[in-house]
């Protein structure tokens, strides 16, 4: 078994990020010696704690309670503010804009404009409701990025960014580390300037794999940069060169949300880019494949581990002034036992004397079927949690084997779709042994629902006229026991009509122009009603836009999360957009 360290209320499972202000860990939250389930848990610099980071986690609190349910932060936020304090949210396996970055340098893998366009869109929605609930965020940077193996991006760090901006000069390292994403005092008129300033330094940073320059090297960096992260170094596009020195006040700031969201609509629908979750998750898988097969056991291991051995310490034993007590609830039993052999004398001593030692034997099998209750629920739990984590991993394997199947059939190059094609086959061997898993996972839990114990069938004795305790009475079956709710999926609750493509009438082939134009797709919605991931099942055939359009329309629609065993959950929906006949 792997080692743990104890934080607070967690067990620290292995460092998934670092940076000058902390670590970002994979933690296991216990019930008991079993395992409850994941979070991403965030630790934080000496400097910043002795600032007193630990005493304004109410503040931060109050925040993410306001930013519940937001598309592009993380979810249920938990705060902690023990010696060292820390904070958790839900797991998400992935790794930090920052690391994406770095693996991206010395992999020298290609990290197209598509690639950027996607991370500055999801930030930047995030960033956008954020100030629309008046919260800004101040220390924006790719450490508080987090881009998850499936391609989804949120802000890690969002509920508490303000508050770790105020005490960073009290934080000089961490202060220098943000310097390039920090605008200088005079240049940023308003806090969400700052944070578009932030946003744009990122932007540029994954355009050109550079790190911004300090302020007035800004102007002279953007008229010189390319994209050295594409297969051949280009120049920036216009729209986007335009739109980025906005970003960084080089040209006029954007005044409003409503104005930066224009601009970047035209940006990303308006040239011939695709950002989508699926590009970044063919990036993901390509950079972080090791990982993320490593990550996976871990989690599947975990899942099923003993944590007993890492319990906290029993409370320390009775001190000397706390001994009293206890001798004086002995010489209280010793003039109880002896009105007990004076009730004896009276004639219905003895029997009651049985009636309580049958009643005590009684209740102690009762404290042992408890006992045993609770560990069939923990290991049932843990099953549950396992096919939960199987389930998920063939929904990210099904979204693999499309994409390399499209790679495989449409690569630019041979080499491209060979390579392609082994990732698929990799892909679907991976597809075989999550079946695989998944079958002795049910059966082992088919084996231990027919070892389910049993509530206690004998009957307390009768009960006598001399004074007694209550019977104990026997605990109904557990929830566990019981037949487990029917699944239901995701439902969409507001639907966002799409916004027909433009310019595309004349485009058509004649039988396109005399059909209805109809797209269906799926949507994965995760647990909190988010969606991350859009696959279109059957389309428009060629690059009209009607596809791309149904696609945005999906990820902008509202959605109730999935139910399983009563407990919201991820899962797919169906849906479908009808165009109609082209006028």
């Amino acid at each position: 078994m792997a080692s743990y360290n104890r934080l607070g209320s967690f067990l620290l499972a292995e460092v998934l990020a670092t940076n000058p202000g902390g670590t970002v860990v994979r933690a296991v939250a216990t019930a008991g010696g079993a395992f409850q389930r994941h979070h991403l848990l965030r630790t934080f610099s000496d400097d910043l704690l002795e600032a007193g980071l630990g005493s304004r986690w109410g503040e931060a609190q109050r925040q993410a309670n306001q930013l519940a349910g937001v598309r592009g932060v993380g979810a249920n936020y938990r705060f902690e503010s023990g010696k060292p304090a820390c904070v958790v949210c839900d797991y998400i396996p992935g790794r930090s804009l920052a690391t994406v970055l770095d693996r991206t340098r010395n992999e020298q893998i290609p990290l197209g404009v598509d690639h950027a366009l996607t991370v500055l869109q999801s930030v930047a929605q995030a960033i956008i409701q954020m100030h629309d609930k008046n919260i800004h965020h101040g220390s924006l940077s790719p450490h508080s990025v987090w881009v998850g193996f499936e391609g989804a991006t949120q802000i890690l760090d969002a509920p508490y960014g303000a508050v770790v901006q105020g005490l960073l000069p009290k934080a000089p390292p961490l202060q220098a580390a943000l310097a390039p994403y920090r605008a200088a005092a005079a240049a940023a008129a308003n806090a969400f300037q700052q944070d578009l300033f932030a946003l744009g330094a990122m932007f540029y940073e994954l355009l050109t794999l550079e790190q911004l320059p300090a302020g007035p090297g800004i102007p002279a960096a953007l008229a010189g940069a390319t994209l050295k992260a594409a297969q051949e170094e280009a120049r920036i596009p216009a729209e986007v060169l335009g739109m980025l020195k906005r970003l960084l006040l080089v040209a006029a700031p954007f005044a409003s949300a409503a104005e930066f969201s224009g601009t970047l609509e035209r940006v990303l629908y308006d040239g011939d880019y695709s950002p989508t979750t699926f590009n970044m998750a063919f990036l993901m898988h390509t950079l972080f494949r090791d990982e993320s097969e490593q990550d996976a056991q871990a989690v599947k291991h975990e899942q099923g581990a003993n944590f007993t051995p890492y319990l906290p310490p029993p409370p320390a034993a009775a001190g000397p002034g706390q001994a009293r007590p206890a001798r004086a609830a002995s010489r209280t039993g010793t003039y109880l036992l002896a009105g007990g052999v004076v009730v004896a004398l009276c004639g219905v001593g003895g029997m009651f004397v049985l009636y309580q030692q049958s009643n005590h034997q009684h209740q102690l099998e009762q404290q042992s079927l408890q006992a045993k209750l609770a560990a069939f629920q923990r290991e049932k739990e843990a099953n549950d949690a396992r096919l939960a984590d199987i389930a998920k991993q063939e929904e990210a394997q099904k979204t693999l084997e499309e994409m390399f199947g499209k790679q495989a059939e449409q690569g630019a190059t041979q080499a491209a779709r060979a390579a392609a094609m082994q990732e698929l086959e990799a892909a679907r061997l991976k597809t075989k042994d999550l079946a695989r898993q998944r079958a002795e996972v049910m059966k082992e839990k088919q084996k231990l629902s027919q070892q389910a114990p049993v509530p206690l069938a004998r009957p307390l004795p009768p009960a006598l006229p001399a004074p007694a305790a209550a019977p104990v009475p026997a605990p109904a079956p557990p929830a566990a026991v019981a037949a487990a709710p029917a699944e239901a999926p995701p439902v969409i609750t507001q639907k966002t009509a799409p916004q027909p493509p433009q310019g595309t009438r004349e485009s058509l082939p004649a039988a396109l122009q005399q059909t209805n134009l109809r797209v269906a797709l799926k949507v994965f919605v995760d647990a909190a009603g988010r969606p991350q991931k859009v696959v279109i099942v059957k389309g428009v055939e060629g690059n009209y836009g009607y596809n791309d359009s149904a696609q945005n329309a999906a990820l902008a629609s509202s959605y109730a999360p999935a139910s399983r065993n009563g407990k919201p959950a991820a899962g797919w929906l169906d849906l479908e957009y009808d165009f109609g006949k082209p006028k």
